[in-house]
C-alpha cells in the first residue's frame, strides 16, 4: 500500500499544478473556466484523462505513473479551445507575454512541459531504454529555454527565431516519439510479439492524433485558418480509441482482465440484487393472502428468498471464477500438482527445479528464484518480489524464496497467499528430507569404500601370507634337495682331488670351486625367499658389489676371471626390497648372456638413481643382431616381462661385431 501511494503522489501532484494554473489564468484573463471550455473539448479531454489515469489506479507502476502524469498535462491543454482569431496583435520593443492571453501562456506553458514529457514517456514506456535520467532532463531545461526565448522576445527577428526553434523541438519531438514506437513495433522477436502489436496499434492512433496537431500551429502562424479547433480535437479522439482497443485486443498496461472481471461482477451483482427483490416482493405477495398474521409474510419471503439464492448465487460464483478468473483455478491445480511432486523428490537439485522453473510457470510467474543456506538470504537483482517466505524446517531455516508477479492477472489475495505458505512449508520438509537423504547416501558410499579398501587389504594380506608361505616351501625344498646335492657334489670334488693324479686336480679344484659358488649363490636365494617379508627398504648397492665380486673370482675358460666387470654407481642404492630383488636377478641373467653368448670377457656396468632406478650392461663381445632372436632363448623374454611388471622399460641394442649395450629402467615410488 505504502508503494502505490508513492506511485500515485506524482499524479495527484500533477493534477492539483494544472488545476491551480488553470485556476491562475481564469483569475488573470478575468473569464471563468467554465464561459471557455466547450462541451466538445471537455469530453475529449475527460475521455483522454480517464484513459491515461486508469492503468495507474488499476496497476501501479512507475511507467504508468508516469503515462498518467502526461495524459493530465495533456487534457488540461485540449480543455481551453483556441481560434486564429484568439491571436494578440503585437509590438516591436515590449516582450511577447505583455500582449499574450493569460489561457495562451497557459497553453504554452503545458506545450513545454508536454513535448519533453513524450520524450520521457517515449524512453521509458512500453519498453524502457538505458537513457540516463540527466539527459533527460535536459530535454526539460532546452525545452523551457526555448519557451522563455519565445516569451521574452521583443523584436520581430527574435519572436520568429524563437518560434521557429520551438516548431523545430515540437518536430523532433514527434519525429523521436514516432521512431521509439515503430522500433517496438518493428521487433522481430517471438517473445516480444505481443508488444509490438500493442505499438502497432499506438502508433497508428498516434500518427493520425499527432499530423493535425503538428500542422495547426505551422498554419496558424501564416494566417490560414485550415484546421478549426473542433477539427483537431477530432483527430485527438484516435487517441483514446487506439489505446482502449490496444487494452481491449491485446492488453496494452496488463489492465484488460481487470476491466472485464470488474464490469462482469458489477453486472451479475446488479442482477442477483434485481432477482433478489423480485423475489421477495413476489414470495411477500404470494404469502400474504395464505397468513393470518401480515407481518410474517416479509420475514417469511426474506428467509425463502435467501434460501433460494445462496445456490444460485454460489452456481453463478462458481461460473464467473471459471469464466473470469481462470488463472485463480490454475493456480489452485499448480499447487497440487506441485505438492505432489515435493512429496516425491528427495534431490535437491530437483526441488530447485521445481520451484526456480516448474511452478513459476504454472501459475503464470514472471520469475522465481530458490537461494538456500550458506547463499545470502536476499531476493535477486534489479527485481521486486510480489510474495516471498522463508523455508523453516522445525527450527532451521534452509533457504528463502521469491515470487514474481502473474504476467497476465490479479495480485496473489490472501487465500492465494495462505496457500503458497502451505507449499512453502511443505518445500522446506522436502528440503531437510533432501539434505538428510543425501547425507546418508554420502556417508554411505563411503562406507562402501570404506569397505572395499578393507577387502582389497585383507585380499592383498592374504595373498602376501599365501606367497609368503609358497616361498617357505620353496625353501624348504630347496635346501632339503638341491643344496644338499649341491652340498655333497662339493664334498665330492675335495675328496677327489686328494686321491686324483695331478692332471686331474686342476679340474677337480676348478669343480669344488663352482660347486662352492653355486652353493653361496643357493643359499643367498635361500635367504632372499626366507627374508621375503623382511625388510621394506635395501641397499642395492651391496648386492650388485656381491654378484660383480662373484663373476670376477670365477675362472674362465681360457684361463682368467670369468668376467671382468667395471662398476660405476653411487656408494648406496636405498631400494625397495621387491625391487632391488628383481631388479638383481635381471642384472644376474644379463651378466651370464654375456659369459653364455658374447665371446667377450669383459663387461661395464652403470646404475643410477633418482625418480627412477637406471642400470646400464656393455659388453666388448660379438654382438647379435636384436631384431632377430633364436627360438629356445627366453633370457631377454624374461627380463622383459620382469621389468614391464614394474612398469618399466628394457632398450637393447647391438650389431654383430660391435658388443651390446642393454638399458632397464624401473619407476621408483615416491
Amino acid at each position: 500500500m505504502k508503494k502505490k501511494n508513492i506511485l500515485l503522489l506524482p499524479i495527484a501532484v500533477v493534477f492539483l499544478f494544472n488545476a491551480a494554473l488553470l485556476g491562475w489564468a481564469s483569475s488573470s484573463n478575468g473569464q471563468a473556466v467554465i464561459e471557455t471550455v466547450t462541451p466538445f473539448s471537455s469530453v475529449v479531454s475527460v475521455l483522454i484523462l480517464v484513459t491515461g489515469l486508469l492503468p495507474a489506479f488499476v496497476r501501479p507502476q512507475k511507467s504508468h505513473t508516469l503515462v498518467a502524469c502526461f495524459s493530465i498535462f495533456f487534457a488540461f491543454f485540449l480543455l481551453i479551445p483556441f481560434e486564429l482569431n484568439d491571436l494578440p496583435v503585437l509590438q516591436a520593443g515590449r516582450p511577447l507575454f505583455y500582449f499574450l492571453d493569460a489561457y495562451l501562456i497557459l497553453r504554452l506553458l503545458q506545450a513545454a512541459i508536454l513535448l519533453p514529457m513524450a520524450l520521457h514517456v517515449s524512453l521509458r514506456f512500453p519498453r524502457p531504454t538505458h537513457t540516463s535520467t540527466r539527459h533527460i532532463l535536459g530535454g526539460y531545461i532546452f525545452s523551457a529555454s526555448l519557451l522563455a526565448a519565445f516569451l521574452f522576445s521583443s523584436s520581430a527577428w527574435q519572436r520568429m527565431i524563437a518560434m521557429g526553434s520551438l516548431f523545430s523541438w515540437l518536430t523532433f519531438v514527434i519525429i523521436f516519439f514516432i521512431k521509439n514506437l515503430l522500433s517496438i513495433a518493428r521487433d522481430a522477436n517471438p517473445e516480444n510479439y505481443l508488444d509490438a502489436q500493442r505499438a502497432r496499434v499506438v502508433v497508428f492512433s498516434m500518427l493520425l492524433a499527432e499530423i493535425p496537431l503538428w500542422l495547426r500551429p505551422l498554419t496558424l502562424a501564416f494566417g490560414l485558418d485550415i484546421f478549426s479547433y473542433n477539427l483537431l480535437l477530432i483527430f485527438q479522439l484516435f487517441v483514446p480509441i487506439g489505446i482502449s482497443y490496444a487494452i481491449l485486443r491485446h492488453d496494452l498496461f496488463g489492465i484488460d482482465r481487470v476491466l472485464r472481471r470488474t464490469l462482469a461482477y458489477g453486472a451479475v451483482s446488479l442482477l442477483l440484487l434485481t432477482v433478489y427483490l423480485a423475489l421477495t416482493s413476489s414470495i411477500s405477495s404470494l404469502f400474504a393472502d395464505s397468513l393470518t398474521s401480515r407481518p410474517l409474510a416479509p420475514i417469511i419471503s426474506i428467509f425463502v428468498a435467501a434460501l433460494l439464492l445462496e445456490p444460485t448465487r454460489k452456481l453463478i460464483q462458481s461460473w464467473l471464477d471459471r469464466f473470469l478468473y481462470p488463472d485463480r483455478l490454475k493456480f489452485e491445480s499448480a499447487v497440487k500438482s506441485m505438492q505432489y511432486l515435493l512429496s516425491r523428490a528427495n534431490r535437491r537439485e530437483e526441488i530447485t527445479h521445481l520451484l526456480n522453473d516448474v511452478f513459476p510457470n504454472q501459475i503464470g510467474a514472471e520469475w522465481g528464484a530458490l537461494k538456500l543456506f550458506p547463499e545470502p538470504d536476499v531476493p535477486p537483482p534489479h527485481v521486486t518480489p510480489a510474495w516471498n517466505t522463508r523455508l523453516i524446517a522445525g527450527s532451521v531455516s534452509v533457504g528463502g524464496y521469491w515470487l514474481g508477479s502473474r504476467r497476465a492477472g490479479p495480485v496473489y489475495d490472501a487465500d492465494e497467499v495462505n496457500r503458497l505458505n502451505a507449499l512453502a512449508g511443505q518445500a522446506a520438509l522436502a528440503l531437510a528430507y533432501a539434505n538428510a537423504y543425501e547425507s546418508l547416501y554420502e556417508l554411505n558410499r563411503d562406507l562402501e569404500t570404506r569397505v572395499k579398501e578393507q577387502t582389497e587389504r585383507a585380499l592383498a594380506d592374504e595373498k602376501s601370507i599365501t606367497a609368503y608361505e609358497e616361498r617357505q616351501r620353496i625353501a624348504r625344498d630347496l635346501h632339503d634337495s638341491v643344496t644338499q646335492q649341491m652340498f655333497g657334489m662339493h664334498l665330492m670334488a675335495r675328496g677327489l682331488k686328494t686321491s686324483a693324479p695331478d692332471s686331474f686336480k686342476a679340474k677337480l679344484a676348478e669343480l669344488e670351486e663352482l660347486a662352492g659358488d653355486t652353493l653361496k649363490e643357493m643359499r643367498l636365494m635361500l635367504d632372499q625367499l626366507r627374508n621375503a617379508v623382511g625388510e621394506v627398504n635395501v641397499n642395492f648397492a651391496e648386492s650388485v658389489r656381491g654378484e660383480c665380486e662373484a663373476f670376477s673370482r670365477r675362472s674362465g675358460p681360457e684361463g682368467g676371471a670369468l668376467l671382468s666387470i667395471e662398476l660405476e654407481m653411487p656408494k648406496e642404492v636405498i631400494l625397495p626390497k621387491q625391487i632391488a630383488d628383481e631388479a638383481l636377478w635381471i642384472l644376474r641373467e644379463a651378466l651370464q648372456n654375456v659369459t653364455r653368448h658374447s665371446g667377450g670377457r669383459a663387461a661395464q656396468v652403470e646404475i643410477k638413481r633418482d625418480a627412477q632406478l637406471q642400470v646400464k650392461i656393455r659388453d666388448d663381445g660379438n654382438g647379435f643382431d636384436a631384431r632377430s632372436i633364436p627360438a629356445g632363448h627366453y633370457g631377454l623374454r624374461g627380463m622383459r616381462e620382469r621389468i614391464f611388471a614394474l612398469g618399466g622399460e628394457l632398450i637393447v641394442e647391438s650389431e654383430i661385431g660391435s658388443g651390446t649395450m642393454l638399458l632397464f629402467t624401473i619407476p621408483l615410488p615416491i
